[in-house]
């Protein structure tokens, strides 16, 4: 958990994907891109590592969101 919690912490950007897949829900790669203010090969990078870590999964219709692991680190990181 605290090598997770390390990896998420360790990027402002995977920091902010996470958080705005927990308060949007499934979202599209693009969206989320749009939000975060970055650009999307950067946001797609980062979305891969951290579907790499179990952390988001992609939907049927191309979204993504965060998986349950992905809700467990985000509290887990807040209580750090």
């Amino acid at each position: 958990m605290e090598e997770l919690a390390g990896f998420v912490n360790g990027s402002v950007n995977r920091r902010k994907v996470l958080e705005i897949l927990e308060s949007k829900g499934a979202t599209e790669p693009k969206r989320v891109a749009k939000i975060a203010r970055l650009i999307p090969s950067a946001t797609n990078k980062i979305l891969q590592e951290l579907e790499e870590n179990g952390l988001v999964q992609k939907t049927a219709d191309g979204k993504v969101e965060l998986s349950a692991d992905g809700k467990i680190i985000i509290d887990y990181t807040r209580a750090l």
